[in-house]
């Protein structure tokens, strides 16, 4: 770093800082003052950048080369080996995961929601390249490549390239660890993030400086939180290629209407030199998958994007691949269907079934279908149902766990009630209430109410305001991403909490 000018005097003396910003304070906003983000000599990180995508893809067309081949000499040898049957896949291989971003370094390759579209990645190549090489590519007399080998070559490479991504992960974890936020906090939107992050279990450290000179110095979120000592048209002058290295992205926690024009203009200048720049929206979008409800103005519907409106299409397969999937989910489940109609007979008695009105697509009301889990007229006292509830039975805790109480929500999704992936639905009598304490609640109603969804996944059961409104945070992300992506990915969490027992 060049040394301090006269207009530079320092800030802190903390010798414990191992930032090289730390402690310096621009007086003077002089134009020859400011330092360019210099391009040349990038750092480690910018390095490992630039060789990651292309050193994956060599490795990865390795790896199928290598699968391929290995499984036509375990074989036997009996597999006709031609260029197409080789090179034609691996082509459409590296396309696919170059579109689901399996070549850039920033991704959480250890995320269930990777490991989701590297697998629908490699089955959609696999479905493509067999087209191509089976299809369009085998007229005339020459014989083809086996179709055993090549389903097992590619099952192959799907569980071995997604295995080598994670293994990176967690090697380059001992990097990232001296990686941080810089935060640019505000006192309105600043202690949202500080509570937001601190219950996140983010393991970045968080650098907070001071959106305007008047918060300098003043607790983020309260006594005991941290005070930022400088200010952010201060420190962004002096952010050049080598002190931005130690940190991952910068986060804009303030109202970027009170932002200084010049403080903008150089965060756009830092963000295309390769060091993120994210609003709080678009951060809690990409690390923690939700929206953040508290930042929300009247105006967002229409200022924001919603990609349900421009892919509508998808309502339309969803509905048919529901029906599809119903139909076969009813045939393979009647036998526990029937087993656990018993059990509730003959341990908590009758009814079996449990009906309740439920809010649907565009605010219709329809009768919700469930195995009954707690006593008879539980319903007519508390709305929500707690950890350790006494008017849940010992056999209806069980089928909560396990999800086996929501089986005869199938029949609602073979209704066009609802449907196997979307926001929970939920009663009529909290719905009214939440309308009237939520804004933009309505937006819940966009679409069909799910068995499980992209909430339920990834928040416990709601017990109070507070639970609903995270819970909403989820649905309002699912709602404007809405895709077959997201829905598979919520499948494979899904199996996660059946599997583990995790349902309440």
């Amino acid at each position: 770093m060049t040394p301090a000018s006269p207009d530079l005097i320092p800030q802190s003396t903390d010798p414990k800082s191992s930032d090289p910003l730390d402690g310096v304070l621009l007086v003077s906003q002089h134009p020859a003052h400011r330092k360019p983000f210099r391009r040349s000599g990038r750092s480690r990180r910018s390095k490992m950048q630039m060789l990651f995508a292309p050193l994956c893809a060599f490795f990865d067309a390795l790896l199928w080369v290598v699968a391929y081949l290995a499984l036509s000499q375990i074989t036997g040898g009996y597999n006709i080996i031609t260029p197409a049957a080789i090179l034609l896949p691996l082509g459409v291989l590296i396309l696919s995961l170059a579109l689901v971003g399996s070549y850039r370094v920033r991704m959480d390759f250890a995320s269930l929601r990777y490991a989701s579209e590297h697998l629908i990645a490699c089955a959609f190549a696999s479905a493509l390249a067999a087209l191509l090489l089976y299809v369009v590519a085998s007229f005339g007399p020459n014989p083809t490549s086996s179709r055993a080998i090549f389903t097992g070559a590619f099952v192959i490479f799907s569980v071995l390239s997604l295995f080598c991504r994670r293994f990176f992960w967690f090697w380059a974890s001992t990097f990232r660890a001296d990686g941080k936020f810089l935060v640019i906090a505000d006192d309105r939107f600043g202690p949202i993030f500080y509570r937001d992050y601190q219950a996140s279990g983010q393991y970045q450290g968080v650098r907070y400086v001071a959106a305007i000179k008047e918060l300098r110095s003043k607790p983020i979120a309260g006594e005991g939180t941290p005070a930022p000592i400088v200010e952010a048209a201060h420190l962004l002058p002096h952010l050049d290629q080598e002190s931005a290295g130690g940190y991952e992205a910068i986060v804009v926690a303030a109202d970027l209407d009170r932002l200084n024009p010049e403080v903008a203009r150089r965060l756009a200048v830092i963000h295309f030199d390769e060091l993120p720049v994210y609003t709080m929206e678009s951060f809690y979008e990409k690390y923690w998958v939700r929206i953040p409800l508290q930042i929300l103005g009247p105006a967002w519907p229409i200022e924001t994007e919603f990609v349900l409106v421009q892919h509508s299409v998808y309502s339309a397969l969803k509905r048919f691949l529901d029906f599809v999937i119903v139909l076969f989910l009813l045939f393979l489940t009647a036998p526990i269907m029937m087993l656990v109609a018993i059990l509730i007979m003959i341990l908590d008695g009758f009814p079996v079934i449990y009906s309740q009105p439920r809010v649907g697509i565009h605010g219709q009301s329809f009768t919700l279908y469930k195995f009954r889990t707690m006593k008879v007229g539980s319903d007519r006292g508390d709305g929500y149902t707690r950890e350790g509830d006494s008017r849940v039975s010992k056999l209806g805790n069980f089928l909560r766990k396990t999800r086996l109480d929501e089986l005869p929500q199938l029949w609602n999704v073979l209704r066009g009630d609802m449907s196997m992936i979307g926001p929970r639905a939920e009663w009529t009598r909290l719905v009214s209430d939440y309308e009237k304490q939520i804004p933009h609640y309505h937006f819940r109603h966009l679409v069909r109410p799910g068995i499980t969804g992209w909430a339920q996944v990834h928040y416990p059961y709601g017990a109070s305001l507070e639970d609903t409104l995270q819970k909403f945070s989820y649905d309002l992300y699912y709602i404007r991403n809405f895709s077959m992506r997201l829905d598979a990915e919520v499948l494979l969490k899904t199996l996660h909490v059946v599997l583990f027992g995790k349902g309440r």
